[in-house]
């Protein structure tokens, strides 16, 4: 009976392996932009701040700099319990800013926060980027366009600004560039929905409404994914429109940032996986049913590593209660080879490329941010540095 159990979850492994390698074909076809709209859709454009004096000036200089019509748009920027300077930064270039001094430590509280101090009018979107990111000014028009042609919620390409920085941040862009496709895009060309990226994500005011509004959250991009899923409204992704976005250079910075994604995901999926797979077999829904596996699911590589351990394990033992080691290597082989072609399809150059095995590094993390994420129930800033555009 134990063996039989097994093997069902080496059979359970295996299918997830299959569902992640088949849906990510779906990402290989560019998606084609909208057309470009009135260019007269209200946004306001909000900037959760904590003690980001050295980086705020970036993303609203940016903002400023943006090719949509300065009478379309707002830039707010919440300075949330800052020691720094980062409130006087924001209103000397020329940004609305809002002062929080308590509450809840993260940064979905603030943005409900804000929104329940100022309410979005009927006619506003809400865009939301955090203090370290830099844009390009064709960005805001981009959004525009994709809500005037009925988008309600839009996730634009998360970049990483810092890839030569450190090993871990070139593995950290190898990860995001093939996810960009292999998830996010394809799951845009299916129909389903993108993952929110808790920063270049945009919102209209009914479908915030249709959700409940924010939450407080230790990942409130999840929480909000989830809430979305269940009232059928989808995140596009726009793959054409990137923002870059800094990433910690040093080990214990990424497992503490990571540890607390894990943990508010695992929060997330103790609240609606449930009511998603119930959803998702009375509406019939893959799309459902999807976000519900992604709020569960390990990572790609990590998932790859194990697939390679079975198959030495199945070498070196033989045993009845593994799968035979052809069977392990060849799913090893599909998610470790399955991304390089569409990192070459996305014009990723050589010079990375042959870092890819730092994948199986960052991969390694897995269990070390697992065990921090157990503990992990608070929000924790990271750190940083500041970069130009990219």
């Amino acid at each position: 009976m134990v063996r039989a159990l097994v093997l069902a979850a080496q059979g359970l492994l295996l299918g997830l392996i299959g569902y992640n390698a088949i849906t990510a074909l779906w990402g290989w076809r560019d998606r084609d932009p909208e057309e470009r709209g009135s260019r007269r859709q209200r946004l306001r454009v909000v900037v959760p701040a904590h003690d980001e004096a050295a980086v705020i000036g970036g993303i609203v200089g940016d903002l400023l700099l943006s090719d949509y019509p300065g009478d379309a748009f707002a830039i707010w920027v919440i300075a949330d319990r800052c020691s720094d300077a980062t409130a006087a930064v924001a209103a000397a270039m020329g940004a609305s800013v809002v002062e929080r001094s308590d509450g809840v430590d993260d940064k979905g509280a603030a943005l409900a926060w804000h929104l329940d101090e100022l309410p979005l009018h009927d006619d506003e979107a809400l865009v939301v980027f955090d203090a370290d990111n830099r844009i390009g000014p064709d960005v805001l028009g981009r959004i525009a366009d994709e809500l005037d042609a009925g988008h309600q919620v839009v996730q634009c390409y998360l970049d990483v600004a810092n890839p030569d920085d450190s090993m871990l941040t070139t593995a950290a862009a190898l990860s995001y560039w093939a996810s960009n496709r292999m998830v996010q895009l394809a799951r845009t060309n299916l129909g389903w929905s993108a993952d929110l990226g808790g920063t270049g994500m945009a919102f209209t005011a009914e479908s915030l409404a249709a959700v409940g509004g924010l939450a407080p959250s230790l990942t409130e991009d999840q929480e909000l994914l989830a809430r979305l899923a269940h009232t059928g409204i989808s995140v596009t992704w726009l793959h054409d429109v990137k923002i870059y976005d800094e990433k910690p250079l040093g080990v214990a910075a990424a497992v503490t940032q990571r540890a607390r994604w894990m943990s508010g995901k695992r929060a997330v999926a103790r609240t609606h996986l449930g009511p998603l797979w119930k959803e998702a077999l009375a509406r019939r829904s893959p799309a459902a049913f999807d976000v519900g596996l992604r709020l569960i699911q390990p990572s790609r590589m990590f998932v790859a590593l194990v697939s390679g351990v079975l198959a030495v394990l199945a070498i070196g033992t033989r045993s009845s209660w593994l799968l035979t080691w052809p069977v392990w290597a060849a799913a090893a082989a599909i998610q470790l080879l399955e991304p390089i072609p569409f990192l070459a399809k996305d014009g990723v150059s050589g010079r990375y490329l042959v870092r890819y095995p730092l994948l199986a590094g960052l991969a390694a993390l897995w269990l070390p941010i697992r065990v921090l994420s157990a503990r992990r129930r608070q929000w924790r800033r990271t750190e940083h540095r500041g970069h130009e555009e990219a």
